[in-house]
């Protein structure tokens, strides 16, 4: 059984589509047909339900022989990282998955990382909540992910604590405040004033967005956004446009500029854990003790 073969079975199983999944590992369509029938004359159950021409998905046994696979590839990989470190020079891509909330805590993270390992590369997956990239992780997609750490999420994965995200409020010097005066006048708004502006926040049911609310309603102030999205990166975009004042996380690249300002949110302060989460491994491999030390000082 060829280690080529697993990750082309890997690849069809990300992708749903022999023709993606062929280019994808930047071969034929007939050739990925093919080492995926020599997978299943090797194992000798079908792995693949295929229609007249196209993929109709895994079947029962394709679902187990993937578990099987990706841990095999996964330790495989982990083998060759710890190889080459031990050669001197840890040299692999890292591929990190990240909370939107969380951009400025996983640049910090990889930055400290490629400071100690400048052969490592990084392969940056956002816009997906914890729940997803824990799922992403268990199923080897991912080697470490910014998350908001909560039980039972961190079952099975080893947690290193980073710097919690602080909520700010991004908007122009242009956007009226009901309260008098204007934006440049402030230091800080409080949740009372956002009741009475033009709101952008991430979609309802992220996590940031659930503590968000909460907060909101705790303190007496419930807040109702005109506008939502699933990026904080789209959120600075919207209260660019001068129409709507974005609430994100206080250290959001770019959001303070020219045109906008990023005013600290008081009274409620709204504060969220983060951490970079990992599965936990025996014994940890070098990628893993290294993601571990610069999560540890960021």
């Amino acid at each position: 059984m060829l280690l080529t073969h697993l990750e082309y079975f890997e690849a069809l199983a990300r992708e749903r589509h022999f023709g993606r999944a062929a280019a994808a590992c930047f071969i034929t369509t007939s050739t990925m047909s093919e080492a995926v029938r020599k997978l299943e004359a090797e194992v000798g159950v079908p792995l693949v339900n295929r229609g007249k021409s196209s993929y109709q998905g895994l079947t029962a046994e394709g679902e187990l022989f993937l578990s099987h696979s990706r841990q095999l590839l996964a330790d495989y990989r982990r083998l060759m990282e710890d190889l080459t470190a031990a050669g001197g020079s840890l040299e692999t891509t890292v591929r990190i998955g990240v909370i939107p909330s969380g951009h400025a805590v996983a640049a910090d993270v990889l930055a400290r990382l490629i400071e100690c390992h400048p052969a490592v590369e990084v392969a940056w997956t956002s816009g997906l909540s914890s729940e997803q990239l824990v799922a992403r992780l268990h199923s080897h997609e991912l080697d470490a992910a910014v998350i908001h750490p909560a039980a039972p999420l961190t079952d099975g994965l080893d947690i290193t604590d980073t710097a919690p995200v602080r909520y700010a409020v991004v908007l122009t010097d242009s956007l009226p405040l009901a309260s008098g005066g204007t934006v440049s006048d402030r230091e800080y708004l409080t949740g009372a004033d956002l009741v009475h502006l033009p709101l952008a926040l991430l979609n309802p049911d992220m996590h940031a967005r659930v503590c968000f609310d909460r907060a909101m309603v705790d303190a007496g102030v419930p807040v109702t956004p005109s506008a939502q999205a699933d990026s904080v990166g789209a959120l600075v975009a919207l209260a660019a446009t001068g129409r709507w004042a974005a609430v994100v996380p206080e250290e959001t690249p770019g959001a303070t500029s020219a045109s906008l300002r990023t005013l600290p949110l008081i009274d409620p302060v709204v504060e969220l854990p983060t951490a970079v989460a990992r599965l936990s491994t025996t014994p940890v491999s070098v990628l893993g003790a290294a993601l571990d030390a610069a999560g540890r000082t960021a």
